[in-house]
């Protein structure tokens, strides 16, 4: 049988519904990822946290290898109220995410967010502020700009930093919010530590950059940080 002969029939073969080696093992592999997904969205329904903990862990890696792993959102989003911190911690880390590309879902568990930022964890407070400022809906801005009024005048640096990343885009949904969010630029430009300050001159470059009256009172203290501010602040 000549090549061109076999390379006919293979042809005819697969237009029988036969499939090639490449498909089997395309298919192979798509078998494969419902069954972990699968495997997966029952340990987060289980009743056992090292489960659960398990579970978590083999998700964030793989949001770390840069796979799509959103539709598990759903079963995931009902962990968010997990007592165990570090499986909290886990949760928060999927949700700041893929909350922005699952914005229904985000939105049933927005008490749930305004609770954890009285956490007494401030990664958990901080990540709990990424999430609201992540689901871009105009309707709960409210909601954020509450949550951002408190969380500027965090007892942390690392809560308020995201804070000053949060100005930008909750500005971004309601710029009629404008006199608010300067307050709270206003605030955060007054504060002490370096770690915030940078964060602060990006939220006021990104809000208001015409505003230099805002930095009069705040001029000589912000020269003063720039031999400690970090490279990107």
């Amino acid at each position: 049988m000549s090549l061109f002969q076999g390379g006919t029939i293979m042809r005819m073969a697969y237009a029988e519904g036969l499939t090639s080696p490449e498909i089997e093992i395309a298919e192979g592999a798509m078998l494969d990822n419902k069954s972990k997904f699968a495997d997966l969205k029952v340990a987060l329904d289980s009743n056992k946290e090292n489960l659960k903990m398990d579970a978590m862990k083999r998700i964030i890696s793989m949001v770390a290898k840069g796979k799509d792993v959103s539709e598990l959102f759903p079963a995931v989003v009902k962990n968010v109220a997990v007592k165990n911190l570090e499986l909290k911690k886990l949760v928060y880390v999927y949700l700041v995410r893929y909350a922005e590309e699952q914005q229904d879902l985000a939105l049933l568990s927005v008490s749930t967010f305004q609770k954890a930022l009285q956490d007494p964890n401030q990664l958990i407070r901080a990540s709990a502020l990424r999430v609201l400022s992540s689901i871009r809906v105009p309707m709960i801005t409210t909601v954020m700009l509450l949550a951002l009024k408190a969380s500027v005048r965090d007892m942390s640096a690392y809560v308020r930093k995201v804070a000053a990343h949060a100005i930008p885009k909750l500005y971004s949904l309601n710029q009629d919010l404008l006199p608010d969010l300067l307050e709270c630029i206003d605030y955060l430009l007054g504060d002490k530590r370096t770690l915030v300050l940078g964060s602060a001159v990006y939220a006021f470059e990104e809000t208001c950059p015409d505003r230099l009256d805002l930095l009069h009172k705040h001029f000589r203290s912000l020269c003063r940080a720039l031999a400690d501010v970090d490279e990107w602040g």
